[in-house]
C-alpha cells in the first residue's frame, strides 16, 4: 500500500486498493483526517482506520470471487491427478532395471521436478486462495512458499530444457557417453534454477513494496527466472526442428504418407515432454471481464495443471516396452498362482526369460523419440 502522505485538516486522503484476490486494483482506499490534525480512529478498536470497503466492487465480487474459486479448484484437481500418475509412473521406472539408461535417467528427474512443482502448487494455492488473513499477516513462513514454488517451476522447465538437450545430443552424436550428458543435465536441471531463484529471492526481499501479501502480487523482477526459461523453450524449438529433420531423412525409405504420417506423430508426442505449449499461452489478455480472459484463464489451468499426467501417460503408460515389461510380469505373477493357468515348463521358460535379442530391442526402443 505504501505511506499515507501529508493531508490537510478535515479532508480525506486516497491510496490505489492493493492488487490482492477480491480487491479491485483500480479503485481507491481513503483514510479521514479529522479538523484536530489527527487521523480517524475507530470507535471499536481505538486505532487508526483506514477503510478498504471502496475496494471492493460489491456488483461484481461474488461473481469474480466464484471464477477466481472455479479456477483454483480446477488446477488442484488437475494437479492432485497428475501427481497420481507421476508416482505410478516412477514407481515403474524404479522398479525395472531394463528401463535404466540415460533417457529413462532424465525422465526420471523431470517426473521428480513435475512432482515437487504440483506439490508446491497445491499448497500455495489453497493458502493465498482461501484464506486471506494469511496474505494479510504476510508470515515469513508463506513468502518462503512462494519462493520454493518458483524454484520448482523453473526447475521444471530446465528438465523439460534437459529432455530436448538430451534426444538432440544422442540423435546427433550417437556413440556419446551418456555419463557426462547426465551431469550436465543435473546442474542445468536443479543448480540453475536455485541460482536464478537465490538472486530473484534476494533483490525482491530487499524491496519493501514487493514483499506484502506472500509475495502473491506479479513482480517485474521474476523474469529474472523466466527470461532464461522462455529462452530454453526457444532453444527447444531449434532442437524439434533439427530433431524432424533428422527424422525425415531416416524416413525417406518409406513412402511419403508414412513419412507425414510418422513425422507428424513424432512432432506431437515431442510437444509435451519439451513444454512448446506453454508458448501458446504466453501473451493473456488485457480485459479481465472479457470472454477471451475466461477461456485462457481455464485453459491454463487445465495445460499447466494437467501437464504431468500427459508426460506420464505418453513416456510410461503408453510405452509399448513398458507395457511389455508389466504384462510379462503379470503373467509371472499368474503363473505362481496355485491351480490356475497351468503351462508346462518350456511355456514357462519362454514367457519369463528375457533373449539377448530382446534385451538389445528393449535398449534401442527407449532411446527411440517416440514410445515403442
Amino acid at each position: 500500500m505504501g505511506c499515507w502522505n501529508y493531508t490537510e485538516a478535515g479532508t480525506r486522503a486516497y491510496l490505489p486498493c492493493p492488487d490482492i484476490p477480491g480487491f479491485a486494483p483500480d479503485h481507491q482506499a481513503y483514510f479521514d483526517c479529522l479538523q484536530n490534525g489527527s487521523w480517524y480512529v475507530h470507535p471499536s478498536t481505538g486505532k487508526e482506520y483506514a477503510s478498504y470497503i471502496g475496494c471492493r466492487n460489491f456488483q461484481n465480487v461474488l461473481t469474480d470471487i466464484e471464477k477466481d474459486l472455479a479456477h483454483v479448484y480446477v488446477s488442484i484437481a488437475g494437479f492432485f491427478i497428475s501427481l497420481i500418475l507421476l508416482i505410478c509412473a516412477l514407481i515403474i521406472f524404479f522398479k525395472f532395471r531394463q528401463l535404466r539408461c540415460e533417457r529413462i535417467t532424465v525422465h526420471k528427474n523431470l517426473f521428480i521436478s513435475y512432482i515437487i512443482t504440483n506439490l508446491c502448487n497445491v499448497i500455495y494455492l489453497s493458502i493465498v486462495s482461501f484464506d486471506e488473513g494469511v496474505l494479510m499477516s504476510n508470515p515469513v513462513w508463506c513468502q518462503a512458499l512462494h519462493v520454493l514454488t518458483q524454484y520448482a517451476v523453473v526447475s521444471n522447465f530446465s528438465w523439460m530444457f534437459c529432455e530436448g538437450l538430451c534426444l538432440h545430443t544422442l540423435m546427433m552424436h550417437t556413440f556419446m557417453s551418456g555419463n557426462k550428458l547426465i551431469v550436465v543435465c543435473l546442474i542445468i536441471g536443479w543448480c540453475v534454477p536455485l541460482v536464478l531463484t537465490a538472486v530473484y529471492c534476494g533483490i525482491r526481499a530487499s524491496l519493501t513494496d514487493n514483499t506484502k501479501f506472500c509475495w502473491l502480487s506479479e513482480s517485474s523482477l521474476q523474469w529474472i527466472m523466466f527470461a532464461p526459461v522462455v529462452l530454453s523453450m526457444l532453444i527447444n524449438i531449434i532442437f524439434v526442428i533439427n530433431i524432424m529433420r533428422l527424422l525425415v531423412t531416416k524416413l525417406r525409405q518409406l513412402p511419403e504418407a508414412a513419412q507425414t504420417r510418422k513425422a507428424v506423430r513424432a512432432t506431437g508426442i515431442l510437444i509435451p515432454l519439451l513444454g512448446l505449449q506453454f508458448l501458446v499461452f504466453i501473451k493473456r489478455p488485457n480485459d479481465k471481464d472479457s470472454t477471451l480472459y475466461d477461456v485462457y484463464t481455464y485453459a491454463v489451468a487445465i495445460v499447466v495443471s494437467l501437464q504431468g499426467s500427459f508426460v506420464s501417460i505418453i513416456y510410461c503408460f503408453c510405452n509399448n516396452e513398458v507395457v511389455s515389461l508389466l504384462r510379462r510380469r503379470w503373467n509371472q505373477h499368474r503363473v505362481m498362482l496355485p491351480g490356475k493357468h497351468k503351462r508346462t515348463q518350456s511355456s514357462i521358460t519362454s514367457s519369463t526369460t528375457y533373449t539377448f535379442t530382446e534385451l538389445v530391442s528393449t535398449q534401442v526402443c527407449l532411446e527411440k523419440i517416440s514410445p515403442c
